[in-house]
Parts: C-alpha cells; structure tokens; sequence
C-alpha cells in the first residue's frame, strides 16, 4: 500500500511538472470582456523579469495584411503599471503607441490598460453583445525583449460564448480536456497573426486530407453553411497543384455576415472574411465569397510562408517597404482561380467573365502610364484611393494580377507547358521560407532556373516599366478572344468619361477619368450636373440620358461649381456599344486547347452562342 501511495505521489508530481512546463511562459495575458455592450475589454500583461532599468511597451502602428498605418493607439485608456508586490510604478507616453515604465529592472511587470474596440470594418477589434473580435496586434501591447517568448491568452467572456482561433488551446492538465477560452502563441508574431473570435456563432468542424479545419460563422444571413463547408473541403485540396504540402495542420475559417464591413484578412493558419449577411444565396454573391476564401487561403503560403525582405521580420512601429507587393497580392489574386478552377468550383464561363471585367478595368486606368507596378508596391503605405489614384496610379491586386498573367503564359510558352508561374511559387514555398525572404533578384534567379532564358529585359519592360498589353494577342495564346456581342465592337455609343451620384440638387460628379470628353472639356469632382442641352437631368445617372446621343455629339452640359451656375461644351467621345466578353475562337487549334488546360486545369469550352470566328 505505501508502495501504491509512494507511486501516486510520484506520478502526480510528473503530472504537476509536466502541466508546468507545458504551460510555462514569459507572457501571460488576460482579456475580460464584462460588459461587452459598450464595447470595451480590460486587459493585463504580465512580462517575466525585465533585464533594463526602464521598459518600452508598444501596440503596433499596423496590422499584417493591410499596408497601412492605423491609429491604433487611440483606443488605449487607463493604462497603469505595477510590480510583482503590487508596487505601482511610474511611466511615460513618449510616442503615440509606446508606454514607457520606469524602474523596471529584475522585476516581473504587469501592465493594465482599457481597450476600446468598435472597428469591426478595419478587422482589427470590434467587441458588442454578442461576439468580440480581437487581432492581437491591436489589443496586446509587446516588448522587443519578450517578442520571441511564448504567449499564453486568457479569456474571460460572458456564458455561452464559444471562442475559436488558429492558435493552440490550452490544457488543465495532463489527463483534462482543453480550456474553452485559452489559447497559446509560441511566440508574439503567431499571436498577432492569429485572430480570435469568441461570441455567439455557428460552427462547423470538418477533416480533409489528416488535416483539421474549422468554420466559424458570426451574424445570421441568407447562407448555407452546410454548402460552405462542402465547398470549402474542395477548395482546401487544390494547393496541391501549386505547392507540394500544407504549411499547417489546422485552419479556421472565419466569417462575419454582417450590414456593412466587407472584405477579408489573411492570417497565418486563419483567415477572416467579412461580407454582406444577404450576399450568399444567388450565384454571383456565392461566387464571390468563394473567390475571397481561396484568395486568402493562397496567401496561406504566398506571403505568410515566403514573403518580400522588405515584410522579414514584421517591423510593427514602421512602414514595411517592397518593391514586390504586387506578387504578394495581385499574384495571390491570379492563384485563387487556379484554387477554384481546378476543383471546379468555378465554370470556365465564369472565369472568361471574370478575365473580361479585368480587361475592361485595365483598359480605363488611366494610370499605367503614370505608375509603375514596382513603385506602386513601394508607395502601397502612401495610397489613398480616390481620383487622383485612378488616374494617377495602378493597383498592386489588379496590375499585380496581369503581370502575373503575363508571367504565367511566357513561362508555359518558354517550357512549351512543361511549367508554369505556379512553379516560381513552389520554389519560393521551398527554398525562401520565412525567416529568409526574397527580393527582384531572387526571383530573376527563380525564372532562370524554370525557363532556362533571361528574365532581366521583361523584368524592367514589365515591373519597372509600363506594362503595355495587347489583350487579343495574350488571350490567342489559349485560344480565345475578346468581343462585344455578335456583331462585336462594329458599333460605337456615347461616351463622357464621367461617374456620378445622385444628390438632391443633381447628380454630383465622383470620377472623371483622365483625357476622356468630361476631362478635356474642365469638368471637376464635385460639379453638381442639373441639364443636358437645357433639358433637367432627372436619372440616377447619366446613362439614360446619353443613349440620345451618338459619338461626336455636342452637347451642353449645366452644373453648379461651388454653388455657381455654369456650363460646358463637351464633344462626345465613343466606346464599344455592349458589354466586353472573353470567348473561344470558333476553330482553336489542338495547341491552344492544349494551352487552355495547362492554363486552367479545365477542357477548353465549347459554346456556340459565344464563339467567334477567327
């Protein structure tokens, strides 16, 4: 019997041991939400013995994923200090996002402050009465020392609510069940790069492959979550066709179908998606939220396993500078179709829609020949949107798109199909994983090593110069084309150049694109347009109005300017009557057939309706 008891003692200090040191960590935080309704959160950080006399504590100025700097300071309220004997301890504000505490040395820190969170939009931390959201890099404050250290989450949240993250939970004890509301970062790059929600929501639990997934569906809405997880298990199967394994062995997928933010995050073994809680049931929504799931599910590798030197390590007080931001996003965006096409989650009709749009998207951005990609890249931190970046500047997800297009079919032309843009993808998942990074050079050595040609030329003609495209020759190449209908760009229709809203006094101008009729003849932002030719302009817009009128058509346009009566002579320009499409030839050769499937995955289409004659 002493034997037994001896035994027991000995083995419940291996479980105690064990138990320590599986939860042993140099950060210890906790989060409690008790009155979730004014959307505030209390939090404390306890940090293990600090080895300098005074200790700067930061929240980041940013968040991974958007390449901006956010104010995310603001919402720190009632910050204090204290010692491990409770002794409070002095500090200083000596930045916006940097508390410094005095006296600091060999002592274990606890710090205390009050978080406001209602940026649900932002996807940075939104708290309510039925769910919080809270990426860490805008709710947990850091030290450089401790940056490396394990981070240990705990929750402290109304009844009822389920909390679910990318991150490891964690245990009671050897032989228990995990804790529901506590979760572990190895270190604070995994903490900040996995966001947590916990709240009211749906949740789904399914396995594919050895490797476990969740989706987790904050807001009620028009969905069909029993489609989404089916569609999801087919989506997370097609990375094989890019990368040859998966970087995880866990992933959540988590949606906000909510009544205004929309769109998405990419994080390291999660994703967030947010979108309208009515814009699942009919196709193209469908649609659309499929393309943003595997859009971030690509970013999975591209950009949270290998990203640009300028992104390694994450400086989270600054501007993280690349001339390579186009390849981690618009090239992201270029690989989500390969992702929907190849497990059919996408018609080859679709996709052509969805190629046509971008097309007709290219084609009015004024800006290619202002900007370069490279230096779109390099000022993403300095973009504002607006008219002056439409005229002015390109997209690195759009322009990012169609280089990677571009790179994508010279590789399949250079290797006669053998390989393609999806193979510089691999080789960057292989050999320039995170901590190493990647820059122009490497990836000039990349294109080197799949083509065996020199990339040096078509790098400075298409990165650091302005993409110039001819679409019908790039679309040939898998036998397609481009038209506006039957009798295709034959006939022409009235063109001004203008975008408008409707405002009580008329239709304000919000967009005018650079050297159209609106721009030559002065039109401004803000002009309030109230006649055509003395005739009050009563549409939404100005469509109906101007199907009156032919290309070369003059015309007197009246609006205010500044509360002032004035008006304009514009002579009408034309563009192609119709909607553009991308279609198949009428008689595509075996190679472009051949072309179309190591493209797509898919057989090349066949439509009559839409096929053209060469």
């Amino acid at each position: 019997m002493a034997k037994i008891s001896l035994l027991f003692r000995i083995f419940s200090v291996l479980i105690f041991t064990f138990s320590a040191v599986n939860i042993k960590a140099n950060v210890m935080v906790d989060i409690s939400i008790v009155n979730p309704q004014h959307h505030y959160a209390n939090v404390s950080i306890e940090f293990d013995k600090v080895n300098t006399a005074h200790a700067n504590f930061h929240l980041p100025t940013w968040r991974t994923g958007r390449y901006e700097i956010i104010n995310l300071a603001n919402g720190i309220r009632e910050f204090s200090a204290v010692d491990s004997k409770g002794n409070t301890l002095e500090w200083l504000k000596v930045d916006k996002d940097t508390w410094q505490v005095k006296n600091t040395l060999d002592k274990k820190i606890t710090l205390s402050y009050q978080v406001y969170a209602n940026q649900l939009g932002q996807r940075t931390r939104h708290i309510d009465d039925s769910h919080a959201f809270l990426d860490a890099s805008t709710v947990v404050m850091y030290h450089d020392d401790f940056r490396n250290d394990k981070h240990i989450i705990d929750l402290h949240v109304p009844k009822k609510w389920r909390s679910v993250s990318g991150l490891e939970t964690g245990k009671n004890s050897f032989f228990s069940a995990r804790k529901k509301h506590q979760f572990i970062a190895q270190n604070y790059d995994v903490l900040v790069d996995s966001p947590i929600e916990t709240g009211i929501n749906e949740h789904h639990q399914f396995s594919v492959e050895g490797r476990d997934y969740e989706l987790v569906i904050w807001g009620k809405g028009n969905y069909d979550s029993a489609k989404m997880v089916a569609d999801l298990k087919v989506l997370v199967q097609q990375s094989k066709h890019i990368w040859h394994d998966y970087p995880f062995k866990r992933y959540v997928f988590m949606v906000h179908a909510t009544s205004g933010a929309r769109g998405a995050t990419e994080h390291l073994n999660s994703t967030i998606i947010q979108t309208s809680r009515f814009k699942f049931s009919q196709r193209k929504d469908y649609l659309r939220f499929l393309s943003t799931a595997a859009h971030e599910f690509v970013h999975t590798w591209n950009v949270k396993q290998y990203r640009p030197k300028g992104l390694v390590p994450y400086d989270y007080q600054h501007e993280n500078y690349s001339t390579l931001l186009w390849l981690s996003e618009g090239s992201t965006s270029y690989l989500q179709n390969q992702l929907l096409l190849r497990g059919e989650l996408m018609s080859s009709t679709e996709f052509l829609d969805n190629l046509a749009t971008r097309i007709t998207g290219y084609l009015h951005k004024q800006g290619r020949q202002s900007q370069t990609i490279a230096q779109a890249s390099f000022d993403k931190w300095l973009e504002e949107g607006g008219d002056y970046d439409n005229n002015h500047s390109v997209n690195i997800y759009s322009e990012g798109f169609l280089v990677s297009w571009l790179l994508d079919f010279s590789i399949m032309e250079k290797t006669a199909l053998e390989k393609s843009y999806r193979d510089v993808h691999n080789i960057l998942y292989k050999d320039y994983k995170i901590p190493k990074g990647f820059d122009e050079n490497d990836l000039l050595t990349i294109l080197k090593t799949v083509t065996d040609d020199d990339y040096q030329t078509w790098w400075q003609e298409n990165i650091h110069g302005y993409a110039n495209v001819d679409f019908n020759v790039l679309l040939a190449k898998a036998g397609l084309t481009m038209s506006y209908g039957k009798k295709d760009n034959l006939n022409q229709e009235a063109w001004i150049g203008i975008k408008t809203k409707a405002v009580s006094s008329g239709l304000a101008i919000t967009h005018i694109e650079k050297n159209s009729p609106a721009w030559q003849a002065g039109l401004m932002l803000d002009d309030i347009v109230i006649a055509i030719n003395d005739l009050r302009v009563i549409d939404k817009d100005l469509s109906t109005r101007l199907k009156n009128f032919k290309p070369d058509d003059e015309i007197r346009v009246t609006f205010f300017r500044r509360d002032e009566l004035a008006t304009s002579t514009i002579q009408l320009g034309k563009i192609p009557k119709g909607k553009l499409k991308v279609v198949p030839v009428l008689e595509a050769s075996d190679e472009q057939k051949a072309f179309f499937k190591h493209w797509t995955g898919l057989e090349f289409p066949v439509d009559d309706t839409e096929i053209i004659t060469e």
